[in-house]
């Protein structure tokens, strides 16, 4: 009486939805986002605009850091616009929706106009 080792159809059922739970968790979403903009229902989408967003304060950063660089050989006055810094116009958007920088050249400050980006 030699018995036969192997899976059962009930493990293998069991293993497909496992399986099937998680692919629903992490791929499929609530419909709702945490997001100020709305984005990112699926947890994929979630990374890939956290991404963006660290891409947006890097940007900012670079654009403040442009500002300070021009400040510094213009006798301490801000340049009137963000093209006088020298970045490239792709660092002068935001990565997500494209919306251009804001800056107000009276007090030199530079901010990001996509929801959520208002902390930046």
């Amino acid at each position: 009486m030699s018995r036969r080792s192997g899976q059962t159809l009930v493990a293998s059922l069991i293993v497909i939805v496992i399986i099937a739970i998680l692919a629903v968790t992490l791929l499929g979403g609530s419909g709702k986002s945490s997001r100020a903009d709305g984005l990112g229902r699926t947890l994929p989408t979630q990374v890939k605009l956290k991404a963006k967003d660290d891409a947006c304060m890097s940007n900012l950063r670079q654009a403040r850091a442009g500002i300070m660089i021009a400040r510094s050989n213009a006798d301490d006055a801000p340049p009137a616009n963000l093209g006088e810094t020298g970045l490239s116009a792709d660092f002068l958007k935001c990565p997500i929706g494209g919306e251009p920088f804001a800056y107000d050249a009276a007090s030199g400050t530079v901010t990001c106009p996509h929801p959520g980006h208002e902390q930046y």
